[in-house]
């Protein structure tokens, strides 16, 4: 059915993502002990690494958007169509939160004080 399904692409490529994202989770947890401890450096030492790990996960993220453009260039212009959808989604929700949150109490309060 779909060209890009998840029974299409190799698990072994997103692996490394998982074990990243639990190596950030016990890397944090560790940073938080040292915390509570009142170790500072042990714990922003323990944050640090935490950090690099997002670090790498966000670099091969890069590598597998480059390797899935290569192995499926007929699907990146739907990848990109969809980014950009989901961007202007999301651009035009924080534009609805930003009228909801300040223009409309705005308009409100200067209702109230001609009054």
């Amino acid at each position: 059915m779909f060209v890009i399904a998840a029974e299409n692409l190799p698990s072994g490529l997103y692996t490394p993502l998982v074990v990243l994202l639990v190596a950030y989770a016990a890397l944090t947890l560790l940073a938080g002990r040292a915390r509570a401890k009142e170790d500072m450096d042990g714990a922003d030492r323990w944050a640090m690494y935490a950090f690099m790990g997002l670090i790498v996960a966000a670099v091969y993220t890069i590598v597998l958007v480059i390797a899935a453009v290569f192995n499926y260039p007929s699907r990146s212009t739907d990848m990109v169509t969809i980014v950009l959808v989901v961007c202007a989604f999301f651009a035009l929700l924080l534009f609805a939160f930003f009228v909801i949150a300040e223009l409309l109490p705005a308009a409100l309060r200067r209702g109230r004080s001609d009054r």
